[in-house]
């Protein structure tokens, strides 16, 4: 993939080229070869170090599911109180992230979607 030598717009937060890339991606899966048309596409937007930057925003905002039920593994059947708790209360929280996204992203003309999810740092159309 050839990428741009020199940002266009240097002083782009990671939020802001993760939204411009899901973007980007979005409309290149309407191309008859949509992996070739995202490749061009982003080239055209990005430094490399911009889009490793954007991706690496993504990724870090994707819910590690495996994380928490390796947790709940090591606990097994000895659980203080507290860890139960806190187990619960952070279950609980990602169940109310995910809900809050899906909200985002199927709010429409309902909502300025752009500035909720810039609130909390969420990408409108990122989520699988």
């Amino acid at each position: 993939m050839t990428f741009l030598q020199d940002s266009r717009e240097p002083d782009r937060s990671d939020w802001e080229l993760a939204r411009l890339a899901v973007h980007l991606r979005g409309y290149a899966a309407y191309d008859d070869d949509p992996p070739a048309d995202e490749a061009r596409r982003l080239g055209e937007a990005f430094t490399a170090d911009e889009l490793r930057r954007a991706d690496t925003f993504l990724e870090a905002g994707s819910q590690d599911t495996g994380r928490l039920a390796a947790i709940e593994a090591r606990l097994g059947t000895d659980v203080t109180a507290d860890e139960a708790w806190l187990l619960q209360q952070l279950t609980t929280a990602w169940a109310r992230l995910d809900e809050l996204r899906d909200r985002i992203d199927t709010g429409g003309s309902l909502m300025a979607n752009t500035h909720v999810a810039s609130a909390i740092d969420y990408i409108c159309g990122s989520r699988p």
